[in-house]
């Protein structure tokens, strides 16, 4: 039963993160068409960063509850809903219209979230990283699927920019839906027995560092991400086909190394997968303001990429294996809204930063959290190491 989760909560991430990449793609530039300021652009995208966090422990809670398969199945209603929306605000140039159906996004991007601890339930720990990794590595068929139907379908109504490739997300969370009526989840049974306290569980270094990495390793790529689209087409006019090249490779290097980041680390270990994931950051940052041309956004995105990857899985992993399954709930939904409180934060500094002081000083500000994280982990001595 577990193999066949593992699938299909794979397939159902790549569907999810097919209309998510074709959101991320657009989202920005149909904000600068329907906000009455430029600065406005990412307010959007920002506030579904937003609900994801703030959602995330609600979800969470209701999963240990009535069990993960019914929140997964109305997360796919609440995206289908919010495409729609989205949709039709373009249709009526309606601002308002387009932060509510970003805000739905949010919550099923929410329940998205749990995809790779679902996986991870009931597994042994040493195989954890690896039905992580696995379901993470569903998002590659997205690298291929959401920026293709975004570059086909943003001019498909030629009086509406991007209402069809709004119009086509909506039916891809739809198959998603269908997908998700076949998973098996046990309903969790009611747990008895000692449970730590939250402080308790949070206040292990190990774990700090481990949500330090996937709240920087993401927030970073949603700063990034956030941005690249509006200066390739608004401000170095290369198109929207060079953008959606751009962020295609980008979203492969996401998920493409799932496929053996788990095995990677079994092999050398947390500590060791995070510090590379760093070092592709830092490589990323260096092309982002080395230059403007269409193979400097190409590289600087595909590290970025590689680096959320080797961050988010590394950190996931530490997390997943940080509690038992009665403390499961609690622990994963606030290590989330953690981690997603930074992405929303990233998202809206991206907005305001790309509109106020341009491309270069706003990559150049994402060092900052780099050294930070780097200089945090190199803090970790003794037991601790031995356990990263």
């Amino acid at each position: 039963m577990q193999k066949r989760n593992v699938l299909i909560l794979s397939i159902a991430q790549g569907l999810s993160v097919t209309s998510t990449s074709i959101n991320i793609l657009n989202t920005g530039l149909v904000g600068s068409l329907l906000a009455s300021s430029k600065a406005y652009a990412t307010v959007p995208l920002s506030l579904q960063f937003l609900t994801i966090a703030l959602t995330l422990i609600p979800v969470s809670l209701f999963m240990g509850k009535i069990g993960r398969k019914p929140m997964f199945l109305l997360g796919a209603v609440s995206a289908i809903l919010g495409y729609i929306a989205i949709a039709f605000s373009i249709f009526d140039k309606n601002f308002l219209l387009f932060i509510f159906g970003s805000v739905l996004i949010g919550f099923s991007q929410a329940n998205q979230q749990f995809y790779r601890y679902a996986a991870a339930d009931n597994v042994k720990d040493k195989f954890k990283s690896k039905a992580i990794s696995l379901v993470l590595a569903g998002g590659l068929a997205a690298a291929i699927l959401g920026p293709e139907i975004s570059r086909y379908s943003f001019d498909l109504f030629p009086k509406y920019f991007y209402l069809g490739a709004y119009v086509l997300a909506a039916l891809v969370q739809l198959l998603n839906f269908v997908i998700l009526l076949f998973i098996k989840i046990e309903k969790p049974k009611q747990q008895t027995g000692n449970i730590r306290s939250l402080i308790v569980i949070l206040n292990q270094k190990i774990l700090i560092i481990a949500i330090l990495a996937a709240a920087i390793g993401y927030s970073l790529m949603s700063f990034i991400m956030t941005a690249t689209p509006l200066q390739i087409v608004n401000i170095s006019k290369l198109g929207d086909s060079a953008s959606a090249t751009v962020i295609q490779w980008h979203i492969i290097a996401m998920y493409a190394p799932s496929f053996f980041t788990g095995s990677l680390i079994l092999f050398l270990g947390n500590r060791k997968v995070m510090l590379m994931g760093l070092l592709l950051y830092f490589c990323s940052l260096c092309f982002g303001v080395l230059g403007q041309s269409i193979y400097h956004f190409w590289i600087a995105l595909f590290l970025c990429g590689l680096g959320w990857n080797f961050l988010y899985v590394g950190g996931s992993d530490i997390i997943a294996k940080s509690s038992s399954p009665k403390e499961r709930a609690k622990v994963q939904g606030v290590t989330d809204f953690i981690i997603f409180i930074f992405v929303a934060l990233g998202s809206f500094l991206a907005g305001i930063l790309h509109s106020n002081m341009g491309w270069e000083i706003m990559i150049s500000y994402a060092f900052i959290p780099v050294f930070i994280l780097f200089f945090c982990m190199l803090y970790i001595r003794g037991k601790d190491l031995k356990l990263l």
